[in-house]
């Protein structure tokens, strides 16, 4: 019985000692979860410092914002005030423009007439002429005939336009000669190979500027009848050259004669370069090239200045060994030249279409294996660009440029088409007119 209470009381004293762990536990977890909140509560109490200082940051701000977009508003006000005052600036600078061109049209208008008059004291000059001819210009010439397109161009372009009475009906470049001809300020004086020596007559001229070739005749009989009469050159490009610079001095424009023969040395030496630079770069060959001017065979010698401008382009014609201008070449002559560029006139369209001109020429016997036919490098010469590779005058620095193109594309980058005119040529970059 001692026993057993012994053992109760044990019991007893350790379940109190375990009660007691237990309290003294709960007790260390509730300090320790009173530090803990309190911990917390002081975290919480600096944010929500932090929080009321981001809140009168954000305030701040606001009001800066508020301070900012007014300077901005200003600002704004500002600047529609100063657009207001460049547009009306921009009226006084254009009236002032429009003053200043008038001036320099005065100015330009008086240094013109004293140009005039120096040049007039400049009179009379001596200039020999193709023909060998000692030519006296007694004075300034004021009605000019042109008889021919090529004359014509280099007259307008160095400036003398205003000179010119008469010219023949072919003669359309500038633009503007035609609108003169169809309004009666420039009279028709028959064709090329048909002058109407009545009507040069009827114009009472002061100088009468003709070719050479089927013109001579004429410019015989005009000189006999007591007309001035000056005969150009035109075998070659440097005769075109002297050309320029002869009528600028008979006309009393040399000066911008000059210009023009600068602006033309100018184009055909870039093209040259380009095309020397390619040659010597890819250690080629000089392009051989057949030129029909005219079906059938028509082409040209060393004689002719389209030769020149094959040879300034870079290649060589096919029959530069023959001294005559002009001649009809054998079928056969061209199959053994073998050229590797073949070009034809169109000659506006009087033998038929592109594809079936080309194919015309490929159909006649052995031409079919010309080397230029093989890699498909015939070309027709169309538009614009006919009347500027087969006239003596000033675009034949277009020509030249034209020609090199398309004897070396790859020294351009350029594709040639079958059919070559101005349209092409713009595409290229290369200008149909000068200055």
């Amino acid at each position: 019985m001692k026993a057993e209470i012994m053992a109760a009381i044990g019991i007893a004293l350790i379940a109190l000692i375990v009660g007691g762990v237990a309290l003294y536990m709960l007790y260390a977890q509730n300090v320790e979860l009173r530090r803990l909140i309190y911990m917390q509560s002081a975290t919480l109490g600096s944010l929500s410092s932090n929080v009321s200082r981001i809140r009168e940051g954000v305030k701040n701000v606001s009001e800066g914002l508020n301070k900012f977009s007014s300077k901005v508003s200003t600002l704004n006000k500002k600047v529609q005030d100063l657009e207001a005052v460049l547009n009306n600036l921009r009226g006084e600078l254009a009236i002032l423009k429009g003053n200043i061109s008038y001036l320099k049209k005065d100015i330009n208008e008086s240094i013109d007439s004293l140009t005039s008059l120096i040049e007039a004291s400049r009179y009379p000059l001596s200039i020999t002429d193709a023909l060998g001819r000692s030519v006296t210009i007694s004075h300034r010439p004021e009605r000019i005939i042109s008889t021919a397109p090529a004359i014509t161009e280099i007259l307008f372009l160095i400036g003398a336009e205003k000179q010119v009475v008469g010219v023949d009906q072919f003669s359309n470049y500038p633009p503007v000669v035609q609108q003169l001809k169809q309004n009666g300020s420039l009279k028709i004086v028959g064709g090329f190979s048909t002058i109407n020596v009545e009507a040069i007559l009827k114009l009472k001229p002061d100088l009468v500027i003709m070719t050479t070739g089927v013109q001579l005749k004429y410019a015989k009989e005009l000189t006999d009848m007591g007309l001035t009469v000056y005969v150009v050159k035109t075998g070659s490009v440097s005769d075109i050259f002297e050309d320029i610079l002869a009528l600028g001095l008979i006309t009393g424009h040399q000066n911008k004669a000059a210009k023009v023969v600068q602006e033309m040395s100018t184009i055909i030496l870039d093209a040259r370069e380009k095309v020397i630079n390619y040659i010597n770069q890819t250690g080629g060959n000089k392009v051989r090239v057949y030129y029909e001017i005219y079906p059938d065979y028509w082409t040209f010698g060393s004689g002719s200045f389209i030769n020149d401008l094959i040879e300034l382009a870079g290649g060589i014609n096919i029959f530069s060994n023959v001294t005559r201008p002009y001649f009809i070449a054998s079928p056969e002559s061209v199959v053994k030249a073998d050229p590797e560029v073949i070009l034809v006139n169109y000659n506006y369209g009087q033998f038929g279409k592109p594809n079936k001109l080309l194919q015309r020429l490929k159909n006649r016997p052995g031409w079919g294996n010309i080397t230029a036919f093989k890699y498909g490098r015939a070309y027709i010469i169309s538009g614009e660009l006919e009347d500027i590779i087969d006239r003596p005058g000033p675009r034949v620095a277009i020509a030249i440029d034209a020609l090199a193109h398309i004897l070396y594309p790859k020294a351009f980058g350029v594709i040639v088409p079958e059919v070559i005119n101005e349209s092409v040529l713009e595409s290229w970059g290369i200008p149909a007119s000068l200055g």
